[in-house]
Parts: structure tokens; C-alpha cells; sequence
């Protein structure tokens, strides 16, 4: 029979609810979609600031190491729209092709037998096609995307915060694979699980696993 993190659960008094972030945890972004999409936010970026593409690309990768995403640092600093900004850069016609889930995946999820959250970044309407090209939107009880958090991306206290109170979570697991969106889910004391091959071991994350499927245990 599998077991989820058996050890976890019999060890600790945290509530069975589960999130997980979406890009490069529970598909594999950065294979195919992510050089489509940086390229589209490039070029979104040279033609509404009237710049070269080398210098669109310097800021867009200035704005994502600094606040996680580009579109804040684009609302913040160049009162980008941030509507048009997802509608142009997330609309990829060929989206579907080149989505790779995780291995085990649906496995993985199927296994654990709590409430799952989704908690992303990513726009609603991008999040919903890589779900159903995935064919795990019934994992989840829900969808916190970008516009349910006000275009404040993780790791902000604010999107936190938001996310928090909208489900009214105070303890729980939180499975992403970039270490400060856990930094900050861990001063709200959740159980951060960081999926990554990083060496490093931060005092904030509680568990690191090296792929998705490391969540079953025989």
C-alpha cells in the first residue's frame, strides 16, 4: 500500500492540507515553456518600454531574481498593465504540446489523500490548460493564481498572506521548488518541502526531495 510521507504525518500535528506550486514542480517549466515565454515577455517588454531585446532581457531576469516575478517590478516601477501583460506573454498556441509533467505525477498525487491546494505564480487561465494536459485538475480543490493575489507574487508576505486567509490555513505542507517562496511560507509556519538538487540545506525547509515522486513511500 502507499504511504505518503508516513513518518511526517505520525511525527507532527500540522493539518492534512497539502500545496504545491506549479512550474518545475509539478511539470517540468524550464524544458520547453519557460524559453517560450521569457522570449514573449522580451519582446513585451522591448515594445512597450521602447528598448532593445538584450536590455528587455537583462530587466525581465532583473525583476524575477528581485521579486519573483517580472510583472511586479514592470507594475512597480513602469505601470505595466498587468492584465494585458499575462494576456500577451501566457498565450502560447501550442501550450499543450509542450507541457512535460513530472514522473509519477498523477501517482504521486493519487497517493496523498488530503486537500490540495494549487498555489502559483502562473495566470488562471495558463494554470488550468497545463492541469488539464496534465489530467490532474480533480487533485485539486482549488486554484490560488497571480489575480487571486492582486498580481503580488511569491515569495511577497502579501501573496502569502492573501493565500492564507483566503482558506483559512494556518498549518500545513508546502511543496515548491524555489527556496524563498519556502523561506517565506516558513515564517508562517508551514512544513516546506523543497524540490531541488541544490546541496545547500537552508534552516527553513523542513524536507528536501530530489523529485516529485519522493513524496511516496512503500
Amino acid at each position: 500500500m502507499i504511504k505518503v510521507l508516513e513518518h511526517l504525518l505520525r511525527t507532527s500535528n500540522l493539518e492534512h492540507t497539502w500545496i504545491f506550486d506549479l512550474d518545475n514542480t509539478l511539470h517540468n517549466a524550464e524544458q520547453k515553456i519557460f524559453p517560450v515565454i521569457n522570449q514573449k515577455i522580451n519582446h513585451y517588454i522591448s515594445k512597450e518600454l521602447k528598448i532593445n531585446l538584450d536590455d528587455a532581457d537583462q530587466l525581465r531576469q532583473k525583476y524575477w531574481d528581485q521579486y519573483g516575478a517580472t510583472l511586479e517590478g514592470l507594475i512597480k516601477y513602469h505601470k505595466i498593465n498587468p492584465n494585458k501583460f499575462l494576456e500577451e506573454t501566457h498565450k502560447v498556441d501550442n501550450l499543450e504540446e509542450l507541457v512535460v509533467p513530472m514522473p509519477n505525477l498523477k501517482n504521486t498525487l493519487d497517493s496523498i489523500k488530503a486537500p490540495k491546494i494549487l498555489y502559483t505564480n502562473a495566470p488562471n487561465n495558463y494554470t488550468k490548460t497545463i492541469l488539464k494536459k496534465c489530467d490532474i485538475e480533480d487533485y485539486f480543490d482549488s486554484i490560488f493564481s497571480i489575480e487571486d493575489a492582486n498580481f503580488k507574487p511569491k515569495p511577497s508576505k502579501i501573496s502569502m498572506e492573501l493565500f492564507l486567509n483566503k482558506y483559512k490555513i494556518k498549518k500545513a505542507y508546502f511543496v515548491d521548488d524555489i527556496k524563498e517562496n519556502l523561506e517565506t511560507a516558513h515564517k508562517f509556519g508551514l512544513f516546506t518541502i523543497w524540490l531541488s538538487n541544490h546541496k545547500e540545506d537552508p534552516k527553513f525547509i523542513d524536507k528536501k526531495i530530489s523529485q516529485l515522486s519522493d513524496l511516496i513511500t512503500d
